[in-house]
């Protein structure tokens, strides 16, 4: 327990760390924020106003501190493009990425861990030679490569799925599959390397020596110990679906914050960028803090 509320203590303090050094990155990034807002006509004069109104030539911490106080009173501020209240937006923006990170997940996990076990118990075998050649595979393929290319082949040429946007199951199918088969890869990788190392411990031949079933052996056992390396990849997972969605919701047009996210900094829009910004560091953090408790509770050394 104490183990535990260390690394929540220590997970809050890289939260505000990691948040102010985002926040000072987005504010020294360069760029006119008034181009988001103002026209093209507008004098140096009326630039500088609207920098500020909005507090902008305060100091970063003070707008830093500032901007931390409207969020606790649940002001999340306004957009620069279109003045649309950011927590109107967040609100559909979180359940559509939630939505597809979800199905991600599932797809990672739901089949990463199955094909992981069905190529160690069968090592050595065309089985696992065929898994492992093909997760080889969706580890070297770029996300972005393979999202064009289920594109030209799957909605060009065969015109299975639609190509873009939010409407459906169909339309979740190829962002999700996309964002997943990296994770799906590395799964089955770990998956099939932790059952391959408990299957040859001395505590198998002991079981199978009490007359214990091999099923019962591989699931209640054998699994039960390669789950551990594999809660703590659930944590990099959540940073690599963040990260990756970036790519993902923007090619397939899906209405979630990667994509608001990366509009938002083509655009200049300061209050979407920061809010969504900080918003992804905050998942990033939760999800590592969340695989660092289950590792423990899970692993009955650390828990001592």
């Amino acid at each position: 327990m104490i183990a535990i509320l260390k690394r929540v203590l220590l997970t809050f303090l890289l939260l505000m760390l990691s948040s102010l050094a985002v926040f000072a990155a987005i504010r020294l990034s360069g760029g006119d924020v008034t181009a988001a807002r103002l026209p093209a006509s507008a004098t140096a004069e009326d630039r500088e106003l609207f920098r500020e109104q909005i507090g902008l030539n305060k100091p970063i911490l003070t707008q830093y501190v500032d901007y931390l106080g409207k969020v606790v009173q649940g002001d999340l501020g306004n957009s620069l493009t279109n003045n649309a209240k950011i927590s109107t937006l967040a609100v559909e923006k979180i359940r559509n990425s939630l939505i597809l990170g979800g199905a991600a997940i599932v797809l990672i996990f739901g089949i990463g861990i199955p094909l992981g076990m069905m190529a160690a118990f069968r090592r050595n075998s065309w089985l696992d030679t065929s898994i492992s050649s093909a997760s080889v595979a969706g580890m070297a393929i770029p996300n972005f490569w393979l999202a064009l290319l289920a594109v030209w082949l799957f909605s060009s040429t065969l015109g299975w799925f639609p190509s873009a946007g939010q409407g459906g199951i169909k339309y979740l199918v190829l962002p999700s599959i996309v964002l997943a088969a990296e994770g799906i890869a590395l799964t089955v990788r770990m998956t099939r390397s932790a059952m391959l190392e408990n299957l040859g411990q001395d505590f198998v031949r002991t079981l199978r020596a009490s007359g214990l079933s091999e099923s019962r052996i591989y699931f209640k056992h054998v699994l039960r110990n390669s789950l551990l390396p594999i809660i703590s990849l659930a944590g990099l997972r959540v940073g690599q679906i963040v990260g990756y969605a970036l790519v993902v919701e923007t090619i397939f047009g899906w209405p979630g914050v990667g994509q608001i996210l990366v509009n938002g900094v083509l655009r200049r829009d300061y209050p979407i960028v920061q809010f969504f910004s900080l918003l992804l560091v905050v998942v990033v953090t939760l999800g590592n803090l969340a695989a660092s408790v289950g590792y423990t509770l899970a692993n009955p050394r650390l828990r001592k």
